[in-house]
């Protein structure tokens, strides 16, 4: 009987321990471990679709007419594209700087040309002009670069002699301020900015004309875009493109917001003294002032 009972003791312990894994097994919850095992697959599809793009930094000052090698250079990775900046994947080793650049600064195609960086933040068909400015054409000292503007220009005298004001242009992007296409990084920037009263606009060619008159003969403003209206403002010009040209810029006249009143009759003047004057039988009346 003992050894009956040793024997089939290997057989009772493996019994119980399927019957304990058993009971495991039906207390976790299956719909929970295939959402699990379903998040993790999908935060691991997502990491390797997220898009990275890939571009050159400097990791060191340079001067113009250095050469970059491989140790004044890194590798940095973005989840967004960045315009005008060079790729990863373009040869820059060995090139010539034409500019000066600073660690962590990203390196441009402005960087390796010819120019500023004043031309590369030009759209094509566009044109770069300075305009003359103090705190309030540029609402009030508070624009930046990167705004968006409406050019209105006032004439003291206009059509009959009457002021006049209109809106010139509609939503021009400020490219420079007080010459800094950028926030003042030292006080030496910003005492040249102290000294320096223009705003570069971003103008199409065909109205810089236009622009250089109205700045010439009228008093200019720039009013401020707001941010829920850059939306709309590539709406706006493709719809202003198809307006005859009066429509695009309708004056208004100081006559038509303050009309006159009903003229008065000019008042009679004085004819002067009357004289009569006798030739022969016949007599006349003149008047002497």
């Amino acid at each position: 009987m003992g050894s009956r009972l040793l024997y089939m003791l290997p057989a009772l312990l493996v019994a119980l321990v399927a019957l304990v894994l058993a009971l495991v097994g039906l207390s976790r919850d299956p719909a929970s471990d295939l959402k699990a095992g379903r998040q993790a697959q999908s935060e691991s599809q997502s990491e390797s679709q997220a898009p990275s793009y890939r571009y050159w930094v400097v990791t060191e000052s340079l001067n113009v007419g250095d050469s970059l090698d491989e140790a004044s250079l890194a590798v940095v990775s973005s989840p967004a594209p960045i315009s005008n900046v060079l790729t990863a994947d373009e040869t820059v080793v060995g090139k010539e700087l034409r500019q000066f650049t600073r660690p962590g600064e990203l390196l441009s195609r402005n960087h390796l040309e010819a120019g500023g960086t004043l031309p590369g933040s030009v759209p094509a068909g566009y044109r770069a002009v300075g305009v003359e400015v103090d705190n309030v054409v540029m609402a009030g000292g508070l624009l930046t670069p990167g705004d968006l503007v409406d050019v209105v220009v006032a004439f003291d005298e206009a059509e009959d002699e009457t002021p006049a004001a209109l809106v010139l242009l509609n939503n021009i992007q400020v490219l420079a301020v007080k010459g800094s296409m950028g926030p003042a990084e030292s006080e030496q920037d910003r005492e040249a900015q102290r000294r320096n009263n223009t705003v570069v606009l971003s103008v199409p060619k065909d109205k810089v004309p236009p622009l250089l008159l109205a700045s010439e003969e009228g008093t200019l403003r720039l009013a401020v875009v707001a941010n829920e209206d850059r939306q709309l403002a590539a709406a706006d010009d493709e719809a202003a493109d198809d307006k005859p040209e009066a429509e695009k810029a309708k004056p208004v006249y100081y006559r038509d917001l303050f009309p006159a009143a009903k003229a008065k009759p000019a008042p009679r003047q004085n004819p002067g003294q009357r004289v009569e004057v006798y030739e022969g039988s016949d007599s006349r009346s003149t008047y002497v002032r």
